[in-house]
């Protein structure tokens, strides 16, 4: 079977992103070097990078407490993609502390920059009013569809 391929231009910021993508889609399986996983970019920023499957799956292999707690928020977040959850919430359905989950956050940002090399957790979060009395405004996380899938996917196959 031949193949066509166009040329379509790219901002050099995605340009790895896009490879990852165009791999993901040929099935190809790829992790950044160990050189990429560990240094920020020139800028001294740490790069946006997509979580896959293979990378979701590594955090539920992690052994880190902070990495099993975060592992614990993806559960509930993936069970309501896109909707807002809020502090509040979490620190009640994973039964921790809040000042141990603020701790645990903290924590899973060095990771994903260490262990991982990105800036980025696989879920969002945005500061608003607090829907509750007790707090002016906290956080809300939230992950996407399409996080949410992969979640549930790398769950499935235990």
């Amino acid at each position: 079977m031949s193949q066509e391929f166009v040329s379509v231009p790219v901002p050099s910021q995605h340009v790895t992103q896009v490879y990852a993508l165009l791999a993901e889609l040929a099935g190809i399986t790829t992790a950044p070097s160990a050189e990429t996983a560990a240094t920020p970019l020139e800028d001294g920023e740490w790069p946006f990078v997509e979580w896959s499957v293979q990378d979701l799956r590594k955090l539920t292999q992690d052994a880190l407490d902070s990495v099993q707690v975060v592992t614990g928020v993806l559960d509930i977040l993936a069970k309501q993609p896109g909707q807002r959850v809020s502090y509040t919430s979490l620190v009640e359905l994973l039964n921790v502390d809040r000042k141990r989950l603020r701790g645990v956050l903290s924590a899973f940002t060095r990771v994903v920059h260490k262990h991982y090399g990105r800036r980025n957790w696989p879920m969002t979060w945005v500061e608003a009013p607090s829907d509750g009395a007790d707090y002016k405004s906290e956080f809300y996380y939230t992950v996407s569809e399409t996080t949410a899938a992969r979640w549930r996917e790398v769950r499935a196959q235990g």
